[in-house]
């Protein structure tokens, strides 16, 4: 299902656009924005000649989507196993034989994952391209329970 929201302002090729949050992020709970209906505001490109105050559905490229999923989540994971491990593994029973390897290891995985959003956010520039940002596909109506 799209995503649908109302068109607040318009800048020649792009509209910022505001929705709720819907389904799976509104009923998760599992983090404290979850908790309340909070709205989302966005960018998208307007392929429909949205106007303000059109309601539009919101579209990505299936393959962008996945490949800005990877870039946010997947590259700091990878990080935090690699300093977790290669810390527990290698580096501390190498240089440090008699310090038990549990809080050094985690903290060095903890250090390498906030390395890795710092590197991507200085990087953001490069992503900030059409390529991960959502389409106006088509003007539609509201839904009720969005009013």
């Amino acid at each position: 299902m799209a995503e649908k929201g109302i068109v607040v302002e318009k800048k020649n090729h792009l509209v910022v656009i505001k929705l709720k949050r819907q389904e799976a992020c509104a009923k998760c709970r599992a983090c404290i924005a979850g908790m309340s209906e909070q709205e989302m505001i966005m960018e998208a490109e307007n392929r429909c000649n949205a106007q303000v105050g059109d309601w539009v559905e919101l579209e990505m490229v299936g393959s962008s989507f996945f490949e800005a999923v990877l870039i946010m989540y997947g590259i700091p994971c990878l990080c935090f196993l690699a300093g977790l491990i290669g810390s527990y593994y290698l580096i501390l029973p190498r240089f440090f034989p008699t310090v038990n390897p549990d809080v050094p290891s985690f903290a060095i995985g903890i250090l390498l994952t906030v390395v890795a959003y710092l590197v991507i956010r200085s990087q953001e520039h490069r992503f900030a391209t059409q390529k991960y940002r959502p389409i106006a596909a088509r003007i539609t109506t509201a839904d009720p329970e969005t009013m």
